[in-house]
């Protein structure tokens, strides 16, 4: 299912800056963005906002810098003091808005400024915080008028609205747990699926699928016996699925502080692993691992690259290998490179 946090992305920023009247700016800024100058390109648009603060385009920018630099107040502020010039980008606006209040962890913003941004992304956030809240009505409202947009959001809609059509009340419940997960409510959603997702198994063909996914998920954010009953509830894993049920145990180990094990047995299925779902199983592991064996953990890395490896390294308190591992040059710069 799409991720609201995708949203983000999906919208291009950078791209749909560019038809605007300032142009110079963002061209400038956007070169200092593919150096990793985050901390330069917003300067560079707070500089231009200050001489024009309702330009649309300006703010955007100016406000996405201030969001992935943690300050998502500012960013807030910035696109609200541009909203008057928006005219017919006020919905885009809104949505941006949804979005940072995201990132800040407020759901009744998110579900403010979604619901009148009037667009099929901003119905598809709003509904997720209407499931989030238990408001299933107010949601399925929603998801009905964008199921048929095309493309993933009018699948995601579509596959909520299944789910809570389900003549099994658990079920049911399951999309709500997708909603808390899909706003970054992620240990919350965890707590709440077990029972849930079993339900689910029982009665889906993917059954199985869905079982892994949230065990999967639930390793990701430690809560190992979560995982562990939903791997044990796998009957017969998915097909060419048996090594991430592998991997996921190994990832448990790894959360539990069992840095040996978990090392044994990712090994171990290193040669039936695709190497990107090899990668992350391993860089995931590895940050789990970091705060009760930061040594191990570094171990788990060595000879593989890539950001969520640098992530990890960082988190094991080894920043400098880590700059040198990154992908992304702003990530690299925010780790010191």
């Amino acid at each position: 299912m799409l991720t609201s946090l995708l949203l983000l992305t999906g919208c291009s920023i950078i791209q749909g800056l560019l038809a605007g009247d300032s142009k110079k700016t963002v061209s400038e800024a956007d070169a200092l963005l593919k150096a990793g100058d985050l901390a330069g390109a917003t300067a560079m648009y707070d500089g231009a906002l200050a001489k024009s603060p309702t330009d649309a385009d300006l703010a955007i920018g100016a406000a996405y810098g201030h969001m992935l630099m943690g300050d998502t107040a500012r960013a807030d502020a910035i696109l609200a003091a541009a909203e008057p010039g928006a005219k017919e980008r006020i919905g885009e606006m809104k949505l941006r808005r949804a979005l940072v209040a995201m990132k800040a962890g407020d759901l009744d913003k998110v579900k403010e400024f979604a619901s009148v941004s009037n667009t099929p992304a901003g119905k598809l956030l709003a509904a997720e915080v209407n499931l989030a809240d238990g408001d299933r009505d107010a949601a399925k409202a929603l998801l009905e008028g964008i199921k048929g947009t095309p493309g993933d959001l009018g699948a995601t809609a579509t596959a909520y609205l299944e789910l809570m059509n389900d003549p099994n009340a658990l079920v049911g419940g399951l999309s709500e747990a997708q909603a808390l997960w899909a706003l970054g409510q992620r240990k919350i959603a965890v707590r709440s699926v077990e029972d849930l997702v079993k339900a689910y198994a029982e009665t889906r063909e993917d059954g199985s699928d869905q079982l892994l996914l949230w065990a999967g998920r639930a390793a990701s954010v430690g809560e190992t016996d979560i995982s562990t009953n939903l791997l044990d509830a796998i009957t017969v894993p998915p097909a060419g699925q048996a090594w991430r049920v592998q991997a996921t145990r190994a990832i448990n180990l790894c959360a539990s502080g069992d840095g040996a094990s978990c090392t044994k047995m990712l090994d171990a299925i290193k040669p039936v692993a695709p190497a990107d779902g090899y990668l992350d199983a391993r860089a995931t592991a590895a940050m789990l691992l970091a705060p009760k064996d930061g040594a191990t953990a570094k171990a788990l890395l060595d000879g593989y690259s890539g950001d969520a490896v640098a992530r990890a390294l960082a988190e094991s308190g080894d920043s400098a290998n880590g700059v040198n591992v990154a992908a992304d040059p702003v990530f690299k710069k925010q780790l010191g490179g």
